[in-house]
């Protein structure tokens, strides 16, 4: 799969490694993860309990796939800078804010899992149902706003109202639901031009199949024969974890601009390097657990980089106290 010529996240990544040069990867820090999370595994790798406690969904709701289509269409910018009151919802911050105020929707009947409803939601409507504990509003307003109405349009004009009818296109396949998903959503297209190459990392695309993925347990809707060539999802959140195992490192330019909250505009060189370099640094570190588990001769189940990125953002989650001693960078954008 490539559109136009335009390199897959795990070639984007490679590629932006290797011409990076204000983010570095580093073997030590591989090494002193790798030992971390191999510290969580038993018969598998066990994502850290954040105590959020979140489910509002079953299985078994046959409008599963369109809440999580809705949820992940609405998935981007929920920093703050720092010391700024957050955006909150029944106690939750960011995502997890997102999932609340969805799930109060549907209770208040609102029929935010329809396009037909969605694709014409008016700004009034939809700041009710993003509404906040306190007086701060979610992050980049119009832009939510305006990528409902685009994906709402494009289900009603070409998959029958529903997500699910891109997943029976997909057959099956996660790198083809990947181009369904970036050729006919606009707002999902996470790409650039890097040092004379054009690069994607598609964040909410790639995440988007992977909750799917992970919320069915690979059965159902989420089976998908290829999920392995899903990368992580590059983020503000998952570098500054791999920052703080040394995993990364920024140049000091970059640091001073992190601990100012000086803004990197969305696809400068800091930025992309920043991103490619942690979807880099995920793959690499795949390899060196997968080779630790195999000399170990125990039966775990090797993580890909999806279960990995999950493990990294529930870390974060869990650890965020210890974990702000590490400037995260910010971006105003719609793609993480």
């Amino acid at each position: 799969m490539s559109r136009d010529g335009i390199l897959l996240p795990a070639e984007s990544a490679e590629y932006i490694a290797k011409h990076s040069t204000q983010v570095k990867i580093h073997e030590e820090g591989l090494e002193k993860l790798s030992e971390e999370m191999l510290l969580s595994m038993k018969d598998k790798l066990e994502i850290p309990d954040t105590g959020a406690n979140i489910s509002y969904l079953s299985r078994d709701d046959p409008k599963a796939v369109d809440w999580i289509f809705v949820a992940d269409t609405l998935n981007f910018c929920f920093w703050s800078f720092t010391g700024a009151e957050k955006w909150t919802v029944e106690g939750h911050h960011g995502y997890y804010a997102l999932e609340a105020a969805l799930s109060r929707a549907v209770k208040e009947g609102h029929d935010i899992t329809n396009p037909e409803y969605y694709s014409k939601i008016t700004e009034d409507q939809l700041r009710n149902i993003m509404r906040s504990d306190n007086n701060t509003s979610i992050p980049l307003f119009e832009k939510r706003l305006s990528t409902l109405h685009e994906v709402g349009a494009v289900l009603l004009q070409k998959f029958n109202g529903t997500f699910t009818s891109c997943i029976k296109d997909a057959n099956k396949s996660a790198v083809k639901l990947l181009q369904i998903v970036v050729d006919n959503f606009p707002c999902f297209r996470d790409e650039v031009e890097y040092k004379g190459s054009k690069v994607s990392l598609y964040k909410r695309a790639q995440i988007l199949i992977a909750d799917i993925w992970n919320f069915f347990g690979g059965t159902s809707w989420g089976e998908f024969e290829d999920i392995d060539a899903i990368t992580m999802f590059a983020d503000y959140r998952i570098p500054q974890v791999l920052v703080y195992f040394g995993v990364l490192s920024y140049t000091d330019e970059i640091m001073e601009k992190l601990k100012k909250d000086i803004l990197l505009e969305s696809g400068s060189e800091e930025e992309i390097e920043i991103r490619g370099c942690s979807i880099q640094a995920v793959e690499l570190l795949k390899k060196v657990i997968e080779q630790k588990i195999k000399k170990s001769n125990k039966n775990i189940q090797v993580p890909n980089s999806s279960v990995i990125d999950y493990y990294l953002w529930c870390y974060r989650r869990k650890y965020a106290d210890e974990l702000e001693v590490i400037p995260f960078h910010k971006t105003l954008g719609i793609f993480y």
